[in-house]
C-alpha cells in the first residue's frame, strides 16, 4: 500500500502538531487533523485518507467508539485505523484489533521515528 495522506484523530493540539510535522517531514505525508472522535467521522469520509492514526482518550466520543463507527460505516470501512495511545495494557489492545484496527503505536511517541513504525504496521497488518 501507497501512503500519501494520513488522519490523525487527536484531541492534544501539541500531539497534532508534533505528529503532523513528524509525518510532513520525515514521510513526505499529507496529515489532515480532527480534534474529536466525531469530526474524525467527518473527515474520514470527507477526504479518503490512507491510514487513520486515532487516539484511544478523547472527550465525548473515545477512539474505540470511532473506530466502531468508521468499520461499520460504508465509505470509511475499509480505511486501516492505527491507535496511538498510551493506554497499551494487552487488554486494550485486544479490544482495539478486535474492533478493527490493523496495531497499535505508544504514547510517548519519537517524532524521529514515528513515520517508521506506522510504515511498519502497515507492512505487517498487509502481509
Amino acid at each position: 500500500m501507497i501512503i500519501k495522506k494520513i488522519l490523525c484523530v487527536e484531541d492534544d493540539p501539541d500531539i497534532q502538531t508534533m505528529i503532523k510535522l513528524s509525518l510532513k517531514f520525515k514521510g513526505g505525508y499529507k496529515v489532515i487533523l480532527a480534534g474529536d472522535g466525531f469530526s474524525g467521522i467527518e473527515m474520514a469520509e470527507k477526504e479518503n485518507p490512507d491510514v487513520i492514526l486515532l487516539d484511544v482518550m478523547m472527550p465525548e466520543l473515545d477512539g474505540y467508539e470511532t473506530c466502531k463507527r468508521l468499520k461499520a460505516n460504508p465509505l470509511t470501512k475499509d480505511i486501516p485505523i492505527i491507535f496511538l495511545t498510551a493506554k497499551v495494557q494487552e487488554k486494550e489492545i485486544k479490544k482495539g484489533l478486535e474492533m478493527g484496527a490493523i496495531g497499535y503505536l505508544t504514547k510517548p511517541f519519537d517524532p524521529m521515528t514515528i513515520k517508521d513504525e506506522l510504515e511498519a504496521v502497515v507492512e505487517r497488518a498487509e502481509d
